[in-house]
């Protein structure tokens, strides 16, 4: 970078955090922020500067499910054997939901379902062994 490019980059900056400050000082800015945790920035101060791009990282909508966590089909029926949780499901949240609910949802449908699968693999193993059982001391 050259000595003029260089130059207008800390001029803007410069501009930028006195804006910013100002803003502050008023309680908001044009955007409608009205927090500033951080005022004033001070151009003299160590800044840190990351690139910030456009990300989907949650869709509202997908798969449907029961509240045990069964996969239903599009007429509502339970699909057997097949169960979901997380973001891959849909419609707990309606149109929208608040920050951070994903990692609580993720949780509690994971557990539901976790244990749901738990309680029949052991019903299974209970019904295997009785089975099992049965057939040695058949005569």
């Amino acid at each position: 970078v050259d000595a003029a490019a260089a130059a207008a980059v800390e001029a803007t900056l410069n501009a930028t955090l006195e804006e910013y400050a100002a803003a502050a000082a008023a309680g908001g800015d044009a955007f409608g922020k009205t927090v500033f945790p951080h005022a004033p920035l001070l151009a003299s101060a160590e800044l840190w500067a990351g690139r910030i791009v456009p990300v989907l990282h949650y869709t509202m909508g997908g798969i449907t499910f029961a509240a045990d966590g069964a996969v239903l089909s599009a007429a509502g029926e339970r699909i057997g054997g097949l169960h979901a949780a997380g973001e891959v499901t849909g419609g707990v949240h309606g149109n929208n939901r608040l920050g951070g609910n994903s990692l609580l949802e993720c949780t509690v449908f994971g557990s539901i379902v976790g244990n749901k699968l738990a309680a029949k693999a052991a019903e299974a193993r209970r019904a295997r062994d009785a089975a099992s059982t049965a057939a040695a001391s058949a005569p």
